[in-house]
């Protein structure tokens, strides 16, 4: 497997659709990369969709942190922080990385050095957007959100969605933080600031975020610890997992 230099200013995303990936030899090699405890909790999964699923995620995340480090796929250990988010165990490797996925879209980010979160979402999934966003919106983004037309609105409330799940991932804290305690101003995609209520004790200066199109039907969102102004150099890549990746631009279709 080809490694890929990741230097310090440098964050990867990683994106697959486990719809394309059928080849059923392919998906028995896959089965040989998990761990055996992997290998129970994607059998755990009543629908053969979600087996589906869950093996592509965890053979997926495998073969991404191969192409950093000179390690296979199944020699990777994995610990779960108190939160829930999964981190590297293995010894001298510094690999941070998150995991998404929504509706036939996984999608991962790798860096060297910075805390992040990366959230993809479906956004044209049947909910109701118009009473969520009062409930666990900051006031600043509903009053934002109540600004769009009553129809584009439950497109844009995934703006916020998407931003919020990658900073409560990004921080470690998860869902232990008030969804309202936080919010982002959005001027645009490349003009996005975080912003804290009193109660939180966090500086918007030490956090940078981007929004993307993943797809017509996915909203996808990256946040990342690093000082506002603080160059950061994105690519993103499209992986089958033990196929070589191709650099991919957003959104995918």
């Amino acid at each position: 497997m080809t490694l890929l230099t990741l230097s310090d200013d440098q964050i990867d995303i990683w994106l697959v659709q486990p719809s394309k990936v059928t080849e059923p030899e392919l998906l028995a090699r896959y089965f040989s990369l998990i761990s055996s405890a992997e290998h129970v909790r994607v059998k755990r999964y009543i629908r053969e969709k979600d087996q589906h699923s869950a093996l592509i995620t965890r053979s997926f995340i495998r073969c991404v942190l191969s192409h950093y480090a000179d390690i296979t796929p199944n020699d990777w250990q994995f610990g779960v922080g108190f939160n829930g988010k999964p981190f590297v165990e293995n010894a001298g490797i510094t690999l941070e990385f998150n995991l998404s996925h929504a509706n036939d879209l996984i999608v991962c980010s790798v860096t060297k050095r910075f805390a992040l979160g990366i959230d993809v979402e479906y956004i044209k999934r049947s909910s109701d957007t118009y009473k969520l966003a009062p409930r666990y919106f900051a006031a600043n983004e509903v009053a934002a959100l109540n600004q769009f037309p009553y129809e584009q609105q439950p497109s844009r409330f995934y703006d916020f969605w998407t931003l919020k799940e990658s900073y409560i991932k990004a921080c470690g804290d998860g869902l232990a933080i008030p969804l309202d305690h936080f919010g982002f101003e959005i001027g645009n995609r490349e003009n996005i600031r975080l912003t804290f209520s009193s109660q939180r004790d966090d500086c918007p200066d030490k956090w940078q975020s981007w929004l993307f199109d993943a797809s017509c039907d996915h909203r996808l969102a990256l946040t990342v610890k690093a000082d506002v102004g603080q160059p950061i150099h994105l690519t993103t890549r499209y992986l089958i997992p033990l196929s070589s990746p191709d650099l991919v631009s957003l959104p995918l279709f």
